[in-house]
């Protein structure tokens, strides 16, 4: 994983220090895909990518769940058969309805809180979850697979 010298930054809820995180986050989960062959069920399971999630402040969490269901938007997706699958697929047909663009789907502070749309109070509950962030990872990683299978193409 990925050290990043913008933590203690994005603790104090810094957005440099918050989009900084986000790139490592990100960074973290695309390799985990990648050594497990794209996979978001064998990704979501490897012990140092669910410290680093569970460690990530809740705003990188919430802004990343955001982002990939907008990357996702095009995507024909499958869901698993339980709760991340279900968050995704709600993800998924958030951005797929939206009628906006990126900015407005984001919104115009992102990642700064609070995240527009009922996309971003989805992204802010499950980002802002403790007690569970194995749900969270695994809905990102199902967010991500589309998006980690077409830059393989």
């Amino acid at each position: 994983m990925h050290p990043n010298p913008f933590d203690d930054m994005a603790a104090a809820q810094h957005p440099l220090g918050i989009t900084m995180q986000i790139a490592g986050v990100t960074l973290d989960l695309r390799e985990t895909l990648e050594t497990y062959g794209g996979t978001a069920e064998r990704a979501a399971i490897v012990g140092t990518l669910r410290r680093r999630w569970a460690e990530a402040e809740p705003e990188t969490r919430a802004a990343l769940l955001l982002n990939f269901a907008w990357a996702s938007r095009e995507a024909e997706m499958t869901f698993a058969d339980d709760h991340a699958g279900l968050y995704a697929a709600n993800f998924h047909q958030y951005a797929a309805n939206f009628e906006g663009d990126s900015e407005a789907f984001h919104g115009p502070r992102f990642p700064s809180m609070p995240l527009p749309g009922q996309a971003g109070a989805l992204a802010s509950s499950l980002g802002f979850d403790r007690e569970d962030t194995d749900i969270s990872l695994k809905t990102v990683l199902l967010l991500m697979e589309p998006v980690y299978r077409k830059g393989q193409q």
